[in-house]
C-alpha cells in the first residue's frame, strides 16, 4: 500500500469529511451485525443484545454522552450522522436498553468482550517523542510483537478463538476476545486474566516479574518470539533498531536492572573503553553471568528480554465488565485515520503510515464516482473485519445448535 502521509488536522479531519464518512462509508451493518451477535431476529427481545448495548459519543466541543442504544443500523447511522462524534466508545451489553436505563432500578452490565489496551507511550524505553511515536517506523514491530504473543495466550492457555484486533488510530492496538465464554466472565475472572497476561513491573528492580519455572505457553513465546526480537531489533543499532546498548545512558539503564554493582562497573567501563556492537556487548554479559553461576542474576537477564519485548496492558481496562473502549471504525481526530480492523497472520506488514484517512476516503469517493466503501481503500479492511464475524457466526451457530439439541434430549 502507498503510505498516507499526516496531512494538517483541518485537511485532513472536518465536520464535513466526517459527515460524508458516517453516511457514506462507515459499516454500521457490519458493527450492528458484530455487537448483536447474530441475535438480530430472535423471537425472544431477552435474548436480543444490539438494543442492550451501551455506545457513548464524544462530540467536536466535548460533550461526552453516554448510555446510547440503537434498535438496528438504520438508527446507529442517523445518529452519527446526525451528532457527527469525533470518538465512538463501546461499552457493555446491559440488562435493558442503555437508553432507558433511568426507568430501572436494577440496571447492571450482563456482557462484554474481554478487552485488551496497548498503547505505545506505555513503552517508556522507546525515547522516541511521544508526537513522533506514530510516525516512528520501528514502533509498529512492538505492536505485532504484542499481537502475536497475546493472540497465543489467548487461544492456547485459555482457548479462546474469536480475537478482533484494532489498530487504534494512532499509536496502539485493541484486542477484543468476542468468545461467548470471554463475554460472561465475571469481573472477578477478567481481572485474573488480565493479571496473567501482565507481568508486574517490580518496582525495586525495573524489570518485570516472571515465576520460574515458566508456563509452557508463556516459555514458547519467550524462546520463538520474545527473545529473538530482543536479539534482532531492541540490540540492532538504531535507526534500525531501538539500540538499547548504544549509549552510556542506555547500558546503565540496563544494567541496573540486573541489582549487581560490580556487574554494572566492569561492563559500563569495559564498554567506553572497547567500542563495540549492541549484539556482542549483550553477549559479553551474558557470558560473564553464566560464569559467576548466580542463579540470581541468569533470571534477571531474562527478565530484562522481558522488560523491553513484553506487551504493555493497561491491565484496568481489561478487568472490569463496564469500561468502555473505542470502537473500531472510528476516525483519530488527530490524525484523520481510521481505526481499521488487522490481520494477526499480516500483522508483521501492517503499515500504521498507510492507513486510509477521512481525506483519502473522500478523494477514493470522487475519483470513482463510488457510493459506499467498497469504492475506497478502506475496503481492504473491512473484507477483514467480514472474514472474522463469519467465522465467529459459523461458531456461534454451532454453540447454539448443540444447546438447543442438548436442551431437547433432556
Amino acid at each position: 500500500m502507498a503510505v498516507e502521509p499526516v496531512p494538517a488536522a483541518a485537511e485532513n479531519f472536518s465536520a464535513e469529511l466526517l459527515r460524508l464518512y458516517y453516511d457514506r462509508i462507515f459499516p454500521a451493518q457490519l458493527m450492528c451485525r458484530w455487537l448483536g451477535y447474530f441475535t438480530q431476529h430472535s423471537s425472544d427481545p431477552k435474548t436480543q443484545l444490539l438494543h442492550r448495548r451501551e455506545f457513548s459519543f464524544t462530540t467536536g466541543d466535548d460533550v461526552y454522552i453516554r448510555y446510547l442504544s440503537y434498535e438496528d443500523a438504520s438508527a446507529l447511522k442517523k445518529d452519527l450522522v446526525s451528532k457527527l462524534p469525533h470518538k465512538i466508545d463501546i461499552g457493555a451489553v446491559f440488562s435493558a436498553a442503555p437508553r432507558d436505563h433511568k426507568k430501572y432500578k436494577l440496571f447492571e452490565p450482563q456482557q462484554r468482550e474481554l478487552i485488551i489496551d496497548i498503547d505505545l507511550t506505555d513503552y517508556d524505553f522507546l525515547e522516541v517523542d511521544v508526537k513522533r511515536l506514530e510516525t516512528c517506523d520501528r514502533c509498529w514491530p512492538l505492536m505485532a510483537l504484542a499481537m502475536r504473543v497475546l493472540q497465543r495466550a489467548l487461544q492456547y492457555d485459555f482457548g479462546f478463538q474469536h480475537m478482533l484486533w484494532v489498530y487504534s488510530g494512532r499509536r496502539g492496538i485493541h484486542c477484543w476476545t468476542c468468545d461467548t465464554r470471554a463475554r460472561v466472565m465475571a469481573n472477578e475472572v477478567r481481572s485474573a486474566v488480565a493479571d496473567y497476561l501482565g507481568p508486574r513491573l517490580n518496582a525495586a528492580t525495573g524489570r518485570l516479574s516472571v515465576v520460574t519455572p515458566m508456563h509452557p505457553t508463556l516459555k514458547s513465546a519467550y524462546e520463538e518470539e520474545l527473545e529473538p526480537f530482543f536479539m534482532r531489533v531492541m540490540l540492532k543499532e538504531e535507526p534500525d533498531g531501538f539500540g538499547i546498548l548504544d549509549t552510556p545512558a542506555r547500558q546503565e539503564k540496563l544494567l541496573s536492572m540486573l541489582g549487581d554493582d560490580a556487574t554494572k562497573a566492569k561492563f559500563l567501563d569495559e564498554w567506553e573503553r572497547k567500542p563495540a556492537g549492541g549484539t556482542d556487548r549483550w553477549h559479553a554479559l551474558c557470558r560473564h553471568v553464566r560464569s559467576l553461576k548466580n542463579g540470581r542474576l541468569s533470571s534477571a537477564l531474562t527478565e530484562i528480554i522481558f522488560t523491553y519485548t513484553y506487551p504493555r496492558l493497561d491491565v484496568n481496562v481489561s478487568k472490569g465488565m463496564n469500561h468502555l473502549l473505542k470502537s473500531p471504525w472510528c476516525v483519530h481526530p488527530k490524525t484523520g485515520r481510521v481505526c481499521v480492523p488487522v490481520a494477526v497472520a499480516d500483522c508483521e506488514d501492517f503499515d500504521p503510515s498507510a492507513v486510509p484517512t477521512l481525506r483519502s476516503i473522500a478523494d477514493d469517493l470522487d475519483g470513482a464516482s463510488g457510493k459506499d466503501i467498497s469504492s475506497t481503500r478502506l475496503s481492504a479492511y473491512e473484507a477483514v473485519f467480514d472474514s472474522f464475524l463469519n467465522g465467529m457466526e459459523k461458531s456461534i451457530r454451532a454453540e447454539r445448535a448443540l444447546e438447543k439439541k442438548a436442551s431437547l434430549d433432556f
